[in-house]
């Protein structure tokens, strides 16, 4: 089970704010990654061509996506290219687990459970997060 708090936070790649990268790709191609990122802060977020992301909320958040905005509590998950204009607003600090694939290569799923639930076949990676688990399923498309 991968858990975050083990896992030292890095800059992002635009130094607007952090990440704990917990599992990625092994080829090293960047196929897939699974991160869960620290947000203290309004920021921008980091541009990756070619890369689909699954963002997932640990928090209340608003993203505006190519100028249009969304809420999310808890559990809300939207996709969003890597080549998008997002920006996320905070009222106060959360994280988010965000599951980033090549376009094209693979397509991520995420479910959330308790953690006294069971684990589903064909789970990829298991994240701990802190009274809920997230399950992350990876499917290859070529």
């Amino acid at each position: 089970m991968l858990n975050p708090s083990e896992v030292t936070p890095v800059p992002w790649r635009n130094g607007a704010g952090t990440t704990r990268e917990l599992a990625a790709d092994p080829s090293g191609e960047t196929l897939w990654r699974i991160s869960v990122a620290d947000l203290l802060e309004d920021a921008p977020f980091s541009v990756f061509p070619g890369v689909d992301r699954l963002f997932t909320a640990l928090g209340p958040l608003r993203l505006t996506i190519n100028g249009t905005t969304t809420d999310l509590d808890r559990g809300g998950q939207i996709r969003f290219a890597g080549e998008d204009a997002v920006t996320v607003s905070l009222d106060q600090p959360t994280q988010a687990l965000n599951v980033m694939t090549r376009r094209g290569r693979y397509r991520a799923e995420v479910v959330l459970r308790a953690p006294a639930a069971d684990r589903s076949a064909g789970v990829a990676a298991t994240v701990d997060l802190g009274g809920q688990i997230a399950d992350v399923f990876l499917t290859a498309l070529a």
